[in-house]
Parts: structure tokens; sequence; C-alpha cells
């Protein structure tokens, strides 16, 4: 996040704007260095002594966290962003990886972290953001901190490496980025997108997610407004792209599918001064590409982005219309390749694992490996990161996405099964007739082993042609595995963009299975 002396020569040249808003909360620059000031010498004044200290934090996106952000940076203290929605298995791994002596944890997420052990967790300082009316032993609520005398002189912080938290199942990974990466990524960011101090961007993504942060990092440094959301209710987003002035944003694949199925979401295209929306290209479809440009205008710039290697590829609104769905371009500050299973480049059009060499690159991870290549692209031996993604890189340079890469490991006999289903996941998000999907595989006593597709129509009464298109897809790509297709409402997802896989099974398996066994009868019947 951004540092102290950044924000202070802001509040110098702009005192009045706005620097942060969250809600009816709403901090001049002025006000934000003053703030970050108190809360820096209140935290520094807690720290234990010696060097590195780390903290993560547990918390939605608010102005409370931005501070406590900047106020770590400030201090050198490696703060590292926790999803509040994994297991709480996968958190209790990720922060005995860490191993945080800094907490900065919500209210709503106490007794989560209460159920977590790490070795320095017993005298870990625990931040409270919000919400809290009485601290426990070990707990320090925002507020206390933030009555802190500001601070005299501005501490030197070393340079601090920082960590991300790489998703990989029940046991998530820690990838450790270089110190200075974040200023490299700045000069790029701002040179691929054009932002700058007029800028007023929304972030309607959570900050534990590398790409909101990095964004939202960029755009305070630049001296740009940055608007928080923390609940991506349609409503309210169109409100504020409207009534802020936004110009850029990032939003989460399900928050900006919900947004562009709003009615209200109509009409920026006209009336507003939205030039740069970024959000992840992984799980959005056609519909979302279309319907972008019909209500935001040609805005909509689809991210490639893994966790160990930030921003790799982007898809502009221009091409994306044309474009396969999960393709980009190289960003810049990026290079991409594809390799062969023995590590050497393949020629154009040829499937192999993707490859990211950049100043980005994370350096290891923390428990020590390092899954890198030397790959000579002509200019002479360079280090790429492997990951496990697979993708094909045409002669223009445009790398399309064809297998998926993390999660869970597979068994080595669905390895042919799960590239299909990858296959299946791409066409469906290319068809337009479809709002969302979802393929699930299931092997449940009611169904066997089965997919389970519920689709939104992009339409009242076009359930019909979603059906049909669905159904062919699922015969043609995994016709080894019946499927059944279902129009739903809508497909529910977690706050950080998830799908709510038992939510989603719960509701309609029942029906599926109603529906096989009226099949059932009939064809008894008629057999009869």
């Amino acid at each position: 996040m951004i540092k102290l002396d950044d924000i202070r020569r802001h509040a110098a040249d702009r005192p009045d704007r706005s620097a942060v808003v969250d809600g009816e909360n709403r901090l001049s620059w002025a006000r934000f260095a003053d703030v970050v000031d108190r809360f820096t010498a209140g935290l520094a004044a807690l720290l234990p002594q010696g060097r590195p200290v780390r903290a993560a934090f547990l918390a939605d996106t608010g102005w409370e966290l931005a501070v406590a952000m900047a106020a770590c940076r400030t201090l050198g203290v490696s703060c590292t962003g926790l999803d509040p929605a994994q297991h709480p298995d996968a958190l209790t791994h990720a922060l005995r990886e860490i191993d945080p002596v800094v907490v900065l944890v919500a209210e709503e997420y106490r007794t989560l972290l209460g159920s977590c052990s790490w070795p320095a967790g017993e005298r870990a300082l625990r931040v409270l953001l919000d919400g809290v009316e009485a601290a426990e032993p070990g707990e320090s609520p925002f507020a206390d901190l933030l009555a802190a005398r500001p601070l005299r002189e501005l501490p030197a912080p070393p340079d601090q490496e920082s960590f991300i938290v790489v998703p990989r199942g029940a046991v998530p990974r820690v990838a450790v980025r270089p110190a200075g990466a974040e200023d490299r990524e700045l000069i790029d960011h701002v040179e691929e997108f054009g932002f700058d101090a007029s800028d007023v961007q929304l972030t309607s993504a959570p900050l534990w997610q590398p790409l909101a942060q990095s964004m939202t990092r960029t755009l305070l440094t630049v001296g740009a407004t940055v608007v928080l959301d923390r609940a991506g209710i349609p409503e309210r987003l169109c409100a504020l792209l409207e009534g802020e002035g936004v110009t850029t944003a990032v939003i989460a694949p399900a928050v900006l599918t919900r947004l562009l199925a709003h009615p209200a979401s109509a009409g920026h295209a006209r009336s507003g001064p939205l030039r740069c929306v970024v959000a992840s290209g992984r799980d959005l479809g056609r519909w979302v590409v279309n319907s972008a440009w019909e209500r935001l205008g040609p805005v909509l710039h689809l991210a490639y982005a893994p966790p160990e290697t930030g921003l790799a590829a982007v898809m502009g609104p221009d091409e994306s219309l044309v474009a396969r769905m999960r393709s980009g371009r190289a960003a810049l500050g990026s290079t991409l390749v594809v390799l062969d299973r023995k590590g050497r480049p393949v020629a154009a059009g040829t499937p192999g694992r993707v490859a990211v060499a950049g100043h980005r690159l994370m350096d290891r991870y923390l428990d020590g490996e390092r899954p890198f290549a030397m790959v000579d692209t002509g200019r002479g031996a360079q280090r790429f990161f492997v990951t496990e993604d697979r993708g094909v890189l045409d002669g223009h340079g445009l790398l399309t996405l064809t297998g998926r890469g993390g999660g869970a490991p597979r068994p080595p006999r669905d390895s042919a099964v799960d590239a299909a289903l990858f296959r299946l996941e791409s066409d469906l998000l290319n068809l337009p007739c479809l709002r969302d999907t979802a393929v699930l595989r299931v092997d449940l006593p009611a169904l066997g082993d089965s997919l389970v597709v519920p689709f939104t129509a992009v339409a009242v009464g076009r359930e019909t042609t979603g059906y049909r298109a669905l159904s062919e897809a699922c015969a043609r790509r995994v016709p080894s595995i019946p499927a059944h297709v279902i129009a739903v409402d809508t497909i529910p997802y977690s706050p950080t963009g998830r799908i709510r896989t038992a939510e989603l099974l719960e509701a309609v398996v029942p029906i599926i299975t109603l529906k096989l066994q009226l099949e059932q009868s009939e064809h008894q019947e008629i057999s009869a």
C-alpha cells in the first residue's frame, strides 16, 4: 500500500480532495495523512523489537484496512491478505507459513481467527479494525491506535519482502515477492492503463486479491481518489459510478456479472466518464463482454494475473469482442512463452505449459521451492516462472488458456476428463445466449458420476435456447459423463467471487432428481 511520505506529498498538493471514500466515510488527503500518521505511531509503539516483522489481515475492503496497510508499508512491515472464505484448515496453514506477529482483523472474523493457531499466535498483536466494543487481552481496537500522537520523524524502514497466499486446495502456498517489485509494477500499470491524479478509482474486489490491491495502490500513489465498495450490490455500484464520477475500476468477476444484469447499469456508456474496468478474465463469459460494451462502453480489460507473476496478460475492449474468452496479450513488463515437457519453447499454435517472465515475478515460495526455467527467447536467457496453466500462443502474441492450473491435485486417471471439462467451460463462456453458468462434476447417490450444469439465461423466455446450447456442448465435449442441464434464476457466489457449490447443489439436485423420477415413470407407463 502507499507510504506515509507519499500521502503527505499529495496532502500538500491537494489537501481537500478526497483520497479514500468508503460509504459515509470520506477522507480528504489531509485527513488521510493525519489518520495514517497517528495509526503508524500507535502501531510502532506496540511492535515487537527486532526484524523482520510480518503482518496479515483478515478483513473486507474498507477505509480502516487502507489506513492500517499504509501504516505497515510505512514501517516496513510486510502485510499479507488472507481470504476469509477459505477453509479454516487452509487459513491455519497460511498463518503457520507466514507466522505473523500482527494480525489486522475485522469484527466478523474474530471467531474464525480464534480457531486458528500458529507459532507466534499466542503473543501476536490483534488489531481490531471495526465495530469492537470490548477488546480481549492481546487485542487493540483501531480507535485506540488512532488516538496516538503523530510521528515526529518517519522511521527508515528496511527493504521488506512481501508475501502473497496462493490458493492450492487444502494446502495453500505462500509466494515471496522481492523488494522493489511494487515500484516497477506502479510504472507498468500507469503505462498500461494511463492512470493519473485526475482519476477516480472504484475498488469492488477484496483487497486480499493481489490484482485489486496492486491497482488500488497504484491509483493512490499517483494521487487519484479511491472509492472502496465492500458489498458488491448492483444498485449501490451504479450509484457510485454516477455519483462519484468513477473513471477507472477493478471489479470482481461475480460482482461485474451482477452489475451488468441490473437495469440501472444501462446508460453509463453515454453519460459517465468511466474509461477503464479491469477484471479477471478467467471466469467471465461472452455475455459479460458484450453487455459491458453496450452498458458501460469500450472499457472492459480482461486480466490474467497469477499470484506468482502479477499482471501477466491483458485483453482490451476492442479485441475481446472477437477473440475467444480466456485470451490475452502480454502486459507491459511481462513476457509470455509456452513450454513443452522438457521446458523448451514450442512453435506458435502448439499447446504447452504457460510461463511468464518479468520484474514482478516472485522470488520463491516460502517453503524454498523455485519453479523457474531459464529460457532463451532470442534476447538471451531469461528467468521464467512456469505456471500450472496450459495454453496456446499464436503467431501474433495472443495467449489462449486451454487448461486450468492450481487447486487440489487431480488423480492421473481424470486428467483427460479434466481437460475436456476445461474445454467445455471455455465453450460455454463463449456462448452469447448465457448470462452465467457453472460446470460441476458430482458423484451423488441420486445422480451417480455426472455433470450438473446450472445456467442463467440472458432474458426471461430464453431458457430453451440456453438449454439446447448447453446440452449439445456437454454431449460434444464430455460424452462419457451424463450431464444434467438446468435453468436457475441466479448462481450464488461468495463475497470473494467463488461459487457456493454446496448451496447451488442443494437447490438444483432435488429438482433434477424429481425430473428424472418423472421421466422414469413416464417411460414405465409407455412400456406397459
